[in-house]
């Protein structure tokens, strides 16, 4: 283990939690095979310094000679297809090495040091300050030496990664290899140089004893730094800044492999603390999460919206100081404070959850402030994760008595009349959703929890419920009847027309987990077969232990929570989601992250149909004149909706493909953007729309199974 001058045990804990806090996940990727890695950093690194980084999609001139040391040296040939600065970019300022300056690259300071002393070690210790379990797997092969699997079993039984495959300890493994920290001892296993015993020596290894959760004190954080203590100073004395605050959707990547929202929120700033390209910012949130790189764009006006980051200058982003102080700090608290002062509704959920309160109850109140459901849900979650709020029972929140103490310094909003007609509106469709929620979701999720409900055979209940939650999102669905087979056969066509089949395994289970003993592989597979399916799903109240989710991930089966197709069914009706979109919940891996990347992307293009139509509405009742698209994104600037010039041109061609009358087009010109528009008859389309829709519905087939 790591030698440390601190003594006081309590001390040290505290500096490896922080040091853990400031850390992320995963190891940055790197073309090129691990034989190159260093002397190619080494490379890039030298050419920033002589300034050849400029231009970010251009590529770096490596000599062929380069690859071909590397070459013969032991292991897999590298690749010697350079990729471009922007590429390398991101894995150099992952590691600190370098920064976005002038629209190119420049060095840090940490870079200028590494170029001075450009040795693998002082490589490796880069890697050790910024990224989790890579000296904890140093210190794990200096012990004894280990194989790969040894290491991976180590890190998932102490520190809980909750990693499906060995792909995060072979990255540590191949770096430390990479820099001479470890080396081959036989039998596949690896033990440590002279070289990885001294980088061991000087670095900090955190314990699993530091990352063991405590109940938290009564007040258990400090004072807000002077950066966030203006703004709420701000927010106590002028109460037009309450009202100012944003509204604005919320959506943060949390994949099963990291689900704490927070965290990877400070992931995401941490890495936007230097000037950051937007297309460079964007591609680390892809490739950090293994999302879509399409499915990040709608992350970027929630950033800015929440008090995250500003624009510096044109595509150049950074921290915003009271982010930065967040980071520093490193206690989340602080983040709460930046949200509560630029986002509605933070500080007063505390307090509407004080005593204890329904999430309906909440839902209401949060209406008022005009957030709906899903963007009350999403602060709900930060509370959560920041442990200021807690779930007593299932339905219901209240606050903990950390969020009790830090509900005293923050100034409110005073709870608003609803003499507004908007907020009334707003009220009136919240009690709509909440009735179409106790209809889906909260129905799915009880019956998940009531084998015998409703008198019928165990389980029967709820696999109707799954049935009918399929066939309301589009797909065709039935029930199957008798042992031997699945619960419910579900089936649509793809782009190209192809059906596609999958069987779902319904589980209700009265102790609300399913376990890997309630599941058969072999019957499962059978099941498969017999219904030639393409997908395999299990749908469960929830899913306890690391058993199942490995299996199911080995062999490709979907885990869906009765919550979880709940809520994905109300967007499928809610945003008129295509079975084409909602399948991707039966893709493994990564389907469920996907499809809310698509359910986000879907809501966004929706807002901005809606921001169109409005300015159109504003400029005819202003000026009665047509305005172009161009002028319309330049207004949305002052938004929270942020819409691009792009964005806008597509929800114009979307309305006026779909519901033509609804737009009218008066003066086309060549390049789209200064095309001018007019409002045309919008309740008329609106309404031809809606009774085109339930003719089509009257013609479904009542019989669920037909």
């Amino acid at each position: 283990m790591a030698s440390t001058t601190v003594t006081d045990p309590s001390q040290e804990m505290a500096e490896q939690r922080a040091l853990w806090r400031r850390q992320t996940n995963s190891l940055p990727s790197l073309r090129g095979g691990k034989r190159v890695w260093f002397a190619l950093v080494v490379e890039l690194v030298e050419q920033i310094a002589a300034g050849k980084a400029q231009v970010l999609d251009s590529r770096p001139d490596v000599p062929a000679e380069f690859f071909d040391v590397a070459t013969r040296k032991v292991g897999a040939a590298p690749s010697a297809v350079t990729s471009t600065w922007r590429e390398y970019g991101s894995f150099l300022k992952s590691i600190g090495f370098a920064q976005a300056a002038r629209g190119g690259l420049d060095l840090t300071p940490s870079g200028h040091n590494f170029r001075t002393s450009p040795v693998p070690e002082a490589l490796g210790a880069a890697l050790a300050s910024r990224f989790r379990l890579f000296v904890e797997s140093l210190a794990f092969v200096s012990n004894a030496p280990s194989t790969v699997e040894d290491l991976d079993s180590h890190l998932r039984g102490l520190y809980e990664t909750g990693w499906t495959s060995l792909s995060g300890t072979r990255d540590r493994i191949d770096w430390l290899d990479a820099l001479g920290l470890v080396e081959g001892a036989g039998g596949r296993r690896w033990k440590t140089t002279e070289v990885g015993e001294a980088l061991l020596s000087r670095c900090v290894s955190v314990s699993p004893e530091a990352l063991v959760t405590s109940p938290t004190a009564v007040r258990d954080f400090s004072e807000a730094p002077p950066e966030i203590g203006v703004l709420l100073s701000q927010l106590s004395t002028t109460n037009d800044l309450h009202e100012a605050r944003s509204t604005y959707n919320i959506w943060v990547p949390s994949p099963a492999a990291s689900p704490n929202k927070v965290e990877n929120l400070r992931t995401i700033v941490n890495a936007a603390l230097d000037p950051t390209d937007r297309e460079e910012l964007l591609g680390f949130i892809a490739d950090t999460f293994s999302l879509q790189r399409s499915s990040v764009d709608s992350m970027m006006p929630f950033l800015r919206a929440s008090g995250l980051l500003h624009e510096i200058g044109l595509g150049v982003y950074q921290a915003t100081t009271p982010a930065r102080s967040w980071i520093e700090s490193e206690e989340d608290i602080n983040f709460i404070r930046i949200l509560h002062c630029n986002m509605r509704f933070v500080g007063e959920m505390i307090r509407t959850v004080k005593p204890g309160v329904t999430r309906a109850d909440m839902y209401l109140e949060s209406a008022k402030y005009g957030l709906n459901v899903d963007k009350s849900r999403w602060i709900a979650s930060f509370l959560e994760d920041v442990g200021l709020v807690e779930q007593p029972r299932y339905g219901s929140l209240r606050a903990t008595p950390l969020g009790l103490a830090f509900l005293e310094e923050l100034p409110l909003a005073s709870a608003p009349t609803t003499d507004d007609p908007e907020q009334v509106l707003l009220v009136e469709q919240t009690q709509r959703d909440l009735a179409d929620l106790n209809s889906r979701t909260d129905q799915l999720v009880t019956l998940s929890k009531a084998p015998h409900a409703q008198s019928l055979g165990s389980g029967k209940a709820f696999e109707i419920a799954v049935r009918d939650a399929f066939l309301t999102m589009g797909f065709h669905a039935r029930t199957i009847s008798g042992s031997g087979d699945t619960d419910v056969v579900v089936s649509w066509r793809n782009q190209a027309g192809d059906e596609l089949v999958a069987i779902v395994e319904v589980k209700s289970r009265s102790n609300g987990q399913v376990t890997h003993t309630d599941i058969s592989d072999v019957a499962l597979e059978t099941h498969l077969s017999q219904n030639r399916a393409n997908y395999a799903a299990v749908v469960g109240p929830s899913f306890a232990g690391e058993t199942i989710k490995n299996m199911a991930a080995k062999r490709s089966w979907a885990l869906v929570d009765a919550q979880r197709l709940g809520e994905i069914t109300e967007a499928a009706v809610e945003l008129g989601l295509s079975p084409q979109t909602t399948g991707l919940l039966f893709k493994v891996p990564g389907g469920l992250d996907e499809l809310a990347h698509a359910i986000e992307q879907r809501q966004r293009e929706l807002s901005v149909v809606s921001f169109a139509v409005s300015q159109l509405v504003n400029e005819q009742r202003e000026t009665g004149d047509s305005i172009t698209a161009r002028d319309m994104s330049r207004d949305g600037r002052k938004s929270d909706l942020h819409p691009t010039l792009e964005e806008v041109l597509n929800a114009l061609s979307h309305v006026a493909r779909t519901a033509p009358e609804a737009i009218r087009e008066m003066h086309k010109h060549d390049d789209v953007k200064f095309s001018t528009y007019a409002l045309g008859d919008v309740s008329a389309a609106a309404s031809r729309l809606r009774a085109l829709a339930n003719a089509m519905e009257t013609s479904l087939p009542q019989d669920p199974n037909s």
